[in-house]
């Protein structure tokens, strides 16, 4: 007569040159192989396969145990997965980014597909916010107007998520960033090569362009208020000079002046020629470069530095390093030196703690004093 307290054994169960892990019954009971016995041959276990049973809470045991070592296994395997190279990703998204904005609504779905890198980006910057922060000294680009808006948003990124933004919000802030030149990106990219200031048309044009570029986005089924109302006031100024509204103060909604911040941020850094980013932060935070709420300027230097990640150094011990991550201190990032002052670049970067006073940061350097090619450096942020 069957055992009722037996059930069929998985084939799992029964592997070659294994041991079994519970005792084998026969269907009525009788005990066959005890716990521990090998299984030696394939006709063998072509056998137990056919009349092999168990224990039916020993065996619901075991399958409980074996899916927790599992989910273990899987959970062990994708935390050694290596992540993506933030400057590798970030250039992909720059590409991505001149297909979108320079051509607007002739792109299908234009919509999702910046929600999409904004979703991208807000990832990025949650996993590696010092390789994305780096990424965007350090990713070349072909035009600037589409990369500006990518190395914006990435910035927006980092800082949202310091701030504690929910992911509607923060999703609006960078997806805001990412579109906010819409209108105007071919004209920024024949700006930065053009010898001359704007024509009367150009100013027209960059007048308009928060107004314009948002009914672009509503054109495109944006219909996230939030982000149009960043888009329609990411160029007033809390003085009231700025455009298209001459909006003042707290008129200005703080994400708004934030992104602002940022966006002249990254064009004193890259336009139109390439400025130490030290020199940059520093006069921003002088109040230099604009009128900025002092708490954005104060969490822009505490999330990004005084030598942001991706910046040049020259340190005590006489030799040029690159900033590959922030620490507590605004001054003292961790740095890998590349080179001494007046020697060949290193076969392999040496990291350097800034803390100790042998290789404190006496200054910020031009890449220009590192002898090397950005491409070289991205390793420094692959985990």
């Amino acid at each position: 007569m069957p055992d009722s307290s037996k059930v069929k054994l998985p084939t799992s169960f029964l592997r070659i040159g294994q041991q079994l892990p519970v005792d084998v019954y026969a269907k009525n009971g009788l005990l066959l192989l005890k716990k521990g016995h090998y299984v030696l041959t394939p006709e063998q276990r072509e056998r137990l396969v056919t009349l092999a049973h168990g224990d039916s809470e020993e065996v619901a045991a075991r399958l409980e145990r074996e899916q927790l070592e599992r989910a273990a296994q899987r959970e062990k395997e994708a935390a050694a997965q290596v992540q993506p190279n933030p400057i590798m990703e970030l250039g992909f998204q720059t590409r991505r980014a001149e297909g979108l904005l320079l051509h607007g609504l002739a792109v299908p779905g234009l919509a999702g597909r910046l929600v999409d890198m904004a979703d991208a980006l807000i990832r990025l910057a949650c996993k590696q916010p010092d390789g994305v922060l780096a990424s965007v000294l350090l990713t070349p680009y072909r035009d600037i107007g589409s990369a500006h808006s990518v190395h914006v948003a990435a910035i927006m990124a980092v800082l949202g998520r310091r701030l504690g933004m929910e992911e509607a919000r923060l999703q609006a802030v960078v997806g805001a960033a990412l579109s906010m030149n819409l209108a105007i990106t071919g004209l920024l990219n024949q700006l930065s090569r053009q010898q001359t200031p704007p024509d009367a048309a150009q100013r027209d044009d960059l007048y308009a362009h928060p107004i314009v570029g948002s009914a672009i986005l509503r054109e495109a089924g944006v219909v996230d208020e939030h982000w149009h109302l960043l888009v329609q006031t990411h160029q007033e100024q809390r003085g009231g000079d700025g455009y298209p509204q001459g909006l003042r103060g707290e008129d200005i909604h703080p994400d708004a002046a934030l992104l602002h911040m940022v966006d002249v941020l990254c064009s004193c850094i890259h336009q139109p020629q390439p400025a130490l980013p030290a020199l940059v932060i520093g006069s921003l935070y002088r109040g230099e470069l604009g009128d900025f709420d002092p708490q954005h300027a104060a969490l822009l230097i505490k999330e990004l530095g005084v030598y942001p990640p991706g910046s040049f150094v020259k340190l005590a011990s006489n030799e040029i390093g690159v900033v590959t991550h922030r620490s507590d201190k605004a001054n003292a990032p961790r740095v890998a030196a590349l080179r001494k002052l007046d020697g060949a670049p290193y076969a392999d970067a040496l990291l350097r703690d800034t803390r100790q006073n042998a290789y404190r940061v006496l200054e910020a350097a031009p890449l220009s004093a590192a002898v090397v090619k950005p491409a070289y450096l991205s390793k420094l942020w692959q985990k």
